[in-house]
């Protein structure tokens, strides 16, 4: 429930951004009403800054490689694991395996977030995993920091730590 409130209060702050440079382009000062005028020119200035610095910044690809030195050109298997389920979001896990001689090697690992993610950022930061056996299962360590941004700062990162089974 908290993730979902979260996500309307950013939702709300844009909107409110958008509704200041639209009526700002309009009508100019007369936008800021009097009780509110300090509230609307810190969203609006912090808005600014944050459209300007978003083309600077770089994107975390949250993927990790687990084995170097595989072949590129044999068969390949991916298996997904659902880390974390919330309402409004998903933290999903992608396992790529490298198949040799009936033997599923763990090759590289891929982390996101599906759903409704305004006001969080999920940094994937490492995974421990072994061969998957030969039931077909094998476990896993993974863990990674969820920011919680308002309009796109972070006001507060949760570390998180998943442990389970791939089947």
């Amino acid at each position: 429930m908290i993730h979902l409130i979260w996500s309307i209060i950013n939702g709300i702050i844009v909107i409110y951004f958008l509704y200041l440079i639209v009526g700002f382009i309009a009508k100019g000062r007369k936008i800021f009403k009097p009780q509110f005028k300090v509230v609307s020119i810190f969203i609006m200035v912090i808005g600014i800054v944050q459209i300007i610095s978003a083309s600077n910044s770089e994107k975390n690809s949250n993927r990790i490689s687990i084995a170097k030195d595989y072949n590129r050109k044999g068969n390949a298997a991916i298996k997904q694991v659902k880390l974390e389920e919330n309402w409004t979001f998903d933290i999903n896990m992608l396992l790529k395996y490298s198949i040799e001689q009936n033997q599923y090697i763990p090759i590289e690992s891929n982390s996101f977030l599906t759903g409704l993610v305004s006001g969080y950022v999920w940094e994937f930061n490492s995974i421990d995993t072994s061969n998957l056996n030969s039931n077909g299962k094998a476990e896993f360590i993974a863990d990674g920091i969820l920011k919680w941004n308002l309009f796109g700062i972070t006001v507060y990162s949760e570390s998180k730590t998943f442990n389970g089974t791939i089947e």
